[in-house]
């Protein structure tokens, strides 16, 4: 089970959840394929390379299996990390704005941090997060949709 569906209250139910961008493994992958050129040219320094890469690429990958965002019917729930995890469970009431970052390349791709906002909490951003302009709606969604009902 994930950490947004244990921390589910009774009643709660997932509106929205987020993943990290293709973009993190980008830079992993180019290593391993340098990795792999320089294999053929210069064995030994190559093959340093290539093993380089592929710790950044597994380093990657546990990244956005580590990584959770989530929307729910009452809160806004963030969890990274896989051995020192770091989470935020703000409630929407308490939720004062998320601010999103791109830059070019970020809005080209439509990828970008994510971070929130609100009493209570520190300012930590998320990175890399996929399509973060509609991560940003559905909070605001949630928040009115919160307030009509209570």
């Amino acid at each position: 089970m994930s950490y947004v569906t244990d921390s589910l209250g009774p009643g709660e139910t997932v509106v929205h959840q987020a993943t990290i961008h293709w973009i993190a493994y980008a830079w992993p992958i180019v290593t391993v394929l340098l990795g792999l050129v320089a294999t053929v040219l210069l064995p030994p320094y190559g093959a340093v390379v290539l093993a380089a890469g592929l710790v950044w690429l597994l380093g990657a990958w546990i990244l956005t299996r580590a990584t959770e965002l989530a929307v729910t019917s009452r809160k806004v729930v963030a969890k990274w990390g896989l051995i020192a995890r770091s989470t935020i469970e703000q409630r929407l009431e308490k939720v004062d704005s998320i601010s999103v970052d791109q830059t070019f390349w970020g809005r080209l791709l439509n990828f970008g941090h994510v971070t929130i906002h609100g009493t209570g909490i520190n300012a930590t951003p998320i990175k890399r997060i996929a399509d973060p302009l509609t991560f940003r709606r559905k909070v605001g969604e949630a928040i009115e949709a919160r307030r009509d009902v209570g």
